[in-house]
């Protein structure tokens, strides 16, 4: 009977994981929804409707994320359903935390959400982070399943090639003179990589790849981040305490994989990549703080309460609705100012017709209004492979009698983080004769 009751408990926490990050999804956050989420639900909308990455649409990671987004939109594709794979990802994700530290696992979930959602944001990234836990979980419990940690070791490269690349050097770091061990894992880890390789040779996109992937890297690196910005140095700081905490403890391969997460912060240094990161450290400094086994739950209830608390004023104050009028998005929460604007601005870019639009909206246009997604949906800089801009530049100059849309708030934006490619869209302002302007949108006719 009290056996029973303990597996009641352990379902019903993973329950409330589950429906507390829909319901940051769904409300309390809802503002997180916009960027990065968005775009990673519409290439997964692209490729349930049949696109194919790379080739179709660009996006600069592996597709793991994407591909597994898209099992459940095959059936009903709605950012909802989106949304509750997502959640059911955060729920495995913290089942094998929990398995691995236990109680403390609480504190990895409290700063995931506490700081201010970032660390859950539904991308590529946390499912690398999540192939990290597993891999992780299957080191200290299986340690001798070597084909099964490469393959998971596979699915983070999958997932996040420029983090998951590195997670086979704490095999070979660690059983090094074990060869046959290391070929297990390599071979492992060769299995989902192949895979993927014959996928993208069938659909004719391993170029198109590589060029987004690892040639748009070095355009991506100068383009983008704030090297010396606060998180750059908080990361730096951290870094070197993850070194010293490998030196002292050098019998724990997981603080080898765990070190390797400082390259989810590489090269933009921002809000949205430094929480994997730092739950990373924090999980390395588990065995030196014992005495969070005994506070870690009530810690972790209140850092998130607090930011439950904290963006539900926040969401009140913007007077959130429903966007029930935007397909796709039925179950979607928006302030209601902004999706009233977004329905004029939806309908004034409908009125012209095969015409190119260039701004963050972009992306819920294209969905909204059931259209497949193309080269210019991700309008950012080192999104375009190498030498990105005269690619893009190259492909508006093979558009005649053309129209194009600009959102000159996107356009003339100061933020600080702003990725706009905006040397794309100079190339429409010089060249095209603009004919109408409305809600901020100015449109252009290029001969």
């Amino acid at each position: 009977m009290r056996l029973s009751k303990i597996k009641n408990i352990g379902l019903v926490k993973y329950i409330v994981i589950f429906l507390l990050i829909v319901s940051i999804y769904c409300f309390f956050g809802f503002g997180i929804s916009y960027g990065d989420p968005l775009a990673n639900y519409g290439f997964s909308y692209a490729i349930a409707k049949g696109q194919v990455p790379y080739l179709d649409f660009n996006t600069i990671s592996t597709p793991l994320f994407a591909f597994y987004s898209a099992i459940g939109l095959l059936f009903w594709n709605n950012y909802l359903v989106f949304i509750l794979e997502f959640a059911l990802l955060v729920t495995i994700t913290f089942f094998f935390l929990d398995k691995l530290y236990g109680k403390k696992s609480y504190l990895i979930l409290a700063f995931l959400i506490g700081l201010n959602f970032y660390g859950i944001l539904a991308t590529y990234n946390f499912m690398c982070f999540s192939m990290l836990i597993i891999i992780l979980y299957l080191e200290e419990k299986h340690c001798d399943k070597d084909y099964l940690i490469g393959f998971f070791i596979g699915l983070a490269i999958l997932s996040k090639h420029t983090v998951g690349c590195f997670f086979i050097l704490p095999t070979i770091i660690y059983y090094f003179g074990d060869l046959k061990k290391i070929m297990r894992r390599v071979l492992g880890c060769l299995i989902p990589c192949s895979i993927f390789l014959v996928y993208l040779i069938i659909n004719k996109a391993l170029f198109s790849f590589i060029d987004l992937c690892f040639l748009g890297l070095l355009d991506f690196s100068t383009s983008n981040g704030k090297p010396f910005s606060l998180i750059f140095y908080f990361s730096i700081l951290l870094l070197f305490l993850a070194f010293y905490l490998i030196y002292k403890d050098r019998k724990d391969i997981k603080n080898l994989y765990l070190v390797f997460t400082f390259f989810f912060t590489v090269p933009l240094f921002d809000y949205c990549h430094f929480p994997l990161f730092f739950c990373s450290i924090l999980m390395m400094l588990f065995p030196y703080f014992n005495w969070l086994m005994f506070y870690n739950i009530f810690f972790s209830f209140i850092i998130i309460f607090l930011a439950l608390i904290s963006s539900f004023r926040v969401a009140l104050s913007y007077n959130p609705v429903f966007t029930s009028k935007f397909r796709h998005f039925e179950y979607y929460v928006h302030a209601r100012d902004n999706y009233e604007k977004l329905l004029k601005i939806n309908d004034f870019l409908n009125s012209y017709d095969d015409a190119v639009v260039l701004s963050y909206f972009n992306m819920q246009y294209k969905i909204i209004n059931n259209r497949k997604l193309d080269y210019f949906d991700v309008m950012l800089y080192g999104n375009f492979g190498y030498d990105g801009v005269n690619k893009m530049i190259n492909r508006l100059k093979d558009m005649e009698k053309q129209i194009f849309i600009v959102c000159m708030d996107d356009y003339n934006s100061t933020y600080e983080y702003s990725q706009f490619a905006k040397k794309v869209v100079d190339y429409v302002l010089l060249n095209g004769i603009k004919i109408d302007s409305k809600y901020g949108y100015n449109v252009y006719y290029v001969e």
